[in-house]
């Protein structure tokens, strides 16, 4: 008879806490690096003023997140309807769990708001390694890939800020894990991530049907007959977080409350109108500047203060004469002919698809064009998530190239975490000058 290769359940196991192992040692590691991010940006004027850094209002966040319950909560906008009610408790706590460690408040509220940015954007590395994984990427280069968010311009400046973005990003990252899970993760957990995705920015409810959907084409591809639950559940999230947005405005009596006529929808739409000239501009924020930093950064003056933007290089020149930049680019393009194939015979992927599209396509509603680095936190993980999917399928046709390509994306790493570490210190210099 022959031997069965089914891995007993000891050796599953094994796999298992070796995942979550992975999972847990990149958490921490890159939790460490945002920190060190924010130990140089504590001490800048970023949080007296709003706008200093890439658009960042994080004077307002700060105050939200530090402020006790009966002050002034009404800055936050509405399409972030329950953020104040989700974070602010978590930030009191940490902030009093420094002041034992003997830090003076000023300083208690820096670190404890920084921990808890620092720790959503650590678990946003989390859920791209274990998307991947889940997906049937190898494990160094789930890890690989991880790294690169982990590493990447978006994520190591937007972490240690007081921000929205990066809590929304979490959001949609975690409403893509557990649908790379699929049957395996149990219902509550997509009605959560659903919940908080929407509950951190409102604009996430595309994505949510988006995921839903993909949910219904799983089921319908493994047991071949239409299943409803996606959908019940994505009714119950709205459903839930409509309640967590009036429970905010009851526990923050201060904080700003859902607009109740399409006028007051209309009146969160920003006066920025995209164009044939700024696609270049869009195009190197969703796929390149936000995983490369560019050769440097900006002062823009503004009245009387500045404020640090990215520089606007001509598209042209952008990354093929930077040996960092050529070479994303060159993965982007080995990912894109994998991703198509695996988009025609896989749901998920054309799903992850979707979501990008989707946060491309609307970033012209809500935002504005000096901000796109802020905006980049919904939809870099994304683009690293398609990456890994497409760059995984096009090594399973091209064998030959596993070994070059894996160890390729190992030095880029390398490059990658010195070139945007002394990038950070160069912005972390500009406010004080």
């Amino acid at each position: 008879m022959r031997p069965s290769t089914r891995p007993r359940p000891s050796d599953t196991s094994r796999v298992i806490m070796r995942w979550h192992g992975l999972g847990a040692a990149l958490a921490v590691a890159f939790y460490s690096l945002f920190f060190a991010a924010h130990l140089r940006f504590q001490e800048t004027p970023i949080y007296i003023k709003d706008n200093i850094l890439f658009g960042s209002s994080t004077h307002t966040v700060f105050n939200d997140l530090t402020t006790e319950r009966l002050g002034d909560h009404n800055a936050i906008s509405p399409l972030h309807p329950a953020f104040t009610l989700l974070h602010q408790p978590a930030a009191q706590m940490i902030i009093s769990g420094w002041q034992v460690l003997g830090q003076n408040l000023p300083a208690a509220q820096k670190h404890g708001v920084a921990a808890l940015t620092c720790v959503a954007a650590a678990l946003t590395v989390v859920m791209v390694y274990h998307t991947l994984l889940w997906c049937g990427a190898t494990t160094l280069r789930s890890t690989f890939l991880a790294m690169i968010f982990g590493a990447s311009t978006c994520a190591w400046i937007m972490a240690p800020l007081p921000e929205t973005w990066i809590f929304a990003g979490l959001g949609v990252a975690a409403l893509i894990a557990v649908t790379a899970r699929g049957a395996l993760a149990h219902p509550a957990w997509h009605l959560v991530a659903s919940v908080y995705a929407m509950s951190t920015f409102l604009g996430n409810v595309i994505p949510c049907l988006i995921m839903a959907m993909t949910r219904c084409a799983q089921d319908r591809k493994q047991m071949g007959s239409f299943h409803a639950r996606p959908i019940l559940i994505l009714i119950g999230a709205f459903t839930i977080t409509f309640g967590l947005a009036n429970l905010q405005r009851v526990v923050y009596p201060t904080s700003a409350p859902l607009p109740k006529t399409s006028a007051d929808w209309l009146a969160l739409r920003s006066d920025w109108k995209a164009t044939r000239d700024t696609q270049a501009l869009v195009a190197r924020e969703v796929f390149v500047s936000n995983i490369v930093a560019p050769s440097y950064a900006e002062i823009k003056l503004d009245n009387s203060r500045s404020k640090v933007v990215l520089n606007e290089p001509f598209w042209s020149v952008l990354g093929l004469r930077r040996g960092l930049s050529g070479g994303w680019l060159l993965i982007l393009a080995l990912a894109f002919a994998g991703l198509v194939w695996r988009a025609q015979i896989e749901p998920f992927t054309l799903g992850v698809i979707g979501v990008l599209v989707w946060s491309i396509a609307t970033v012209g509603w809500y935002g504005r064009q000096d901000h796109l680095l802020l905006y980049a936190c919904l939809w870099t993980a994304v683009v690293v998530i398609a990456t890994g999917l497409g760059l995984e399928r096009a090594l399973q046709h091209w064998k030959k190239l596993i070994v070059p390509v894996t160890l390729f994306l190992g030095i880029f790493i390398i490059a990658l975490l010195t070139r945007n570490w002394l990038f950070i210190l160069d912005v972390a210099e500009i406010p004080r000058s």
